[in-house]
């Protein structure tokens, strides 16, 4: 076939698929009619047939890590709700609070994310609490849920062990360093004792003979699933061959840990021993007493690390960026940290130091773990707002429609937030301030938000407690404007250059 051609043929495509759309937009205008409803603002794409505009648009902003600086872009252009093209499907954008209510809530049960997710994640984690929806995905989350009881997650123990090996390998003199690497290593280390009940020794540079190539692995994989679903319905373009080598390593090292909890579990039901304490305490042994599947077993494992890829660690950097950058709050909250005691200190007392969670939670309005979310709407169903000239009438959203919503665009809207939505200020939080349903989201809402919760913000807790504790300075040495580098969650492109002053005594 020659060149002339495929561009005939080309052109014939994109002339189908134009009048294609021209039906979809008078069915959908019809549909929307009988319904109530008034069509969003609509982004002004340069390409009217596939949006492709958009899509490079997206992929420029986050190679220069600009992705939430052009999210906020759009909505200070279109509004807080408006609609788009998405690979030439209908895709709607909206951080109202009442659209939030009905997608991640009151009508969670019309949007999903299996029709965006399993068919790229599959071959790299399979079904599991990320991947499906319905009846699958209660499975996955009830499986996880018993994991997370305060008995397993509120001995920190283990966390001061790892962290012990984290100050001993920090500058202690004064010296500029970055602390950001620290941290993801020590949750490198947590995470797996935490999933698999064997730390990978990251940080202290003894890891197991099965975990070589492991974590290039899982990186490389886990890259892939995004890759996938960013191509949308062009994933076949990413060359597999390399891709699923790095998901069968991944998948034969979880494995050997799943075999392991599936081993210690007839044991004990064997011969009616009770659970030792730190197997208790292990994610995977807890699923293990639920399920003897591997390829479950293994499923959840993997999308529970990607789950906590990076999460933690990222908010402990901001926390102590926001620290470092803002001195006098600094003192206040070592003050009082201080004044609870100078031992590492407990599940029961970190909560009460009410200015380290005003900084924490004040952390993750401004620089939310997970910054942006999507769902796909599973049959025809309707948003309350955001259609119209007034942007108050219903929009009606048809089955595929892609939602996709900005929490870091949400935790900065000054009708919300006041004038200083920008601005780092805890004691917003003081008298026990609650904002208004669906306006602060950082680990989602209804019945998809984080089950990790509370393990998180408690170990965000006792790791800066215990920074506190140990240093009376902690001093920014970052002199470049803050930039976010996206990808399923958010960290500072800069990493956390600091430098720190050893408490005397």
């Amino acid at each position: 076939m020659t060149a002339v051609s495929l561009l005939a043929l080309l052109a014939s495509f994109v002339a189908a698929f134009a009048a294609y759309r021209l039906y979809l937009n008078y069915t959908l205008r019809l549909k929307a009619q009988q319904h109530g409803c008034l069509p969003a603002a609509r982004y002004k794409h340069k390409d009217p047939v596939f949006g492709l505009d958009i899509f490079l648009r997206t992929g420029d902003a986050i190679s220069k890590n600009q992705f939430l600086v052009e999210h906020q872009r759009r909505y200070d252009t279109y509004g807080h709700t408006f609609e788009s093209l998405n690979f030439g499907s209908h895709g709607i954008s909206s951080i109202h609070p009442e659209n939030l209510r009905a997608v991640f809530s009151k009508n969670a049960a019309d949007w999903g994310v299996q029709p965006l997710r399993l068919h790229n994640m599959s071959p790299f984690c399979g079904k599991g609490f990320i991947t499906t929806d319905g009846s699958d995905w209660k499975v996955s989350h009830d499986l996880l849920k018993p994991g997370f009881h305060r008995s397993n997650i509120s001995d920190f123990g283990p966390l001061e062990e790892h962290l012990n090996i984290l100050l001993g390998q920090i500058p202690k003199d004064g010296s500029k360093f970055d602390l950001q690497p620290y941290l993801l290593k020590l949750y490198l280390d947590l995470n797996t004792l935490f999933l698999f009940g064997e730390s990978i020794g990251m940080l202290s540079g003894t890891p197991p003979s099965h975990a070589k190539g492991f974590l290039d692995a899982f990186q490389a994989g886990f890259n892939g699933c995004g890759i996938r679903i960013a191509l949308g319905p062009l994933s076949f373009l990413m060359p597999k061959g390399s891709w699923l080598k790095a998901c069968d390593k991944v998948h034969k090292f979880a494995d050997i840990y799943v075999d392991r909890a599936i081993e210690y579990r007839n044991k004990v039901n064997s011969v009616g021993n009770s659970q030792d304490k730190i197997k208790r305490r292990t994610l995977l042994f807890n699923m293990a007493q639920a399920t003897a599947d591997r390829t479950v077993l293994r499923n959840q494992v993997v999308q529970a690390m990607m789950a906590a890829t990076e999460t933690t660690a990222s908010l402990i950097s901001h926390v102590i960026r926001n620290l470092a950058s803002n001195p006098t709050i600094a003192a206040q909250v070592r003050a009082e940290v201080l004044a609870v005691g100078d031992k590492p200190l407990d599940f029961d007392q970190l909560p009460r130091i009410k200015s380290l969670q005003h900084v924490i939670t004040e952390t993750l309005r401004l620089y939310p773990v997970f910054p942006q979310n999507n769902r796909v709407a599973l049959k025809d169903t309707i948003l309350p707002t955001g259609g119209g000239l007034d942007g108050t009438a219903p929009v009606f959203a048809p089955a595929g429609t892609l939602f996709d919503t900005c929490f870091a665009t949400l935790h900065r809207d000054p009708k919300i937030w006041g004038p200083n939505a920008n601005e780092f200020c805890p004691s917003r939080w003081e008298n026990d301030y609650s904002p208004p349903p669906f306006t602060f989201m950082p680990f989602g809402a209804g019945p998809r938000q984080c089950l990790a919760q509370q393990k998180a913000t408690m170990e965000v807790s006792y790791i800066v407690s215990r920074i506190l504790q140990e240093f009376s300075g902690i001093k920014s040495e970052d002199e470049k404007p803050y930039q976010a580098q996206v990808a399923l969650t958010a960290k500072s492109a800069h990493g956390c250059p600091v430098s720190l002053t050893p408490a005397t005594g």
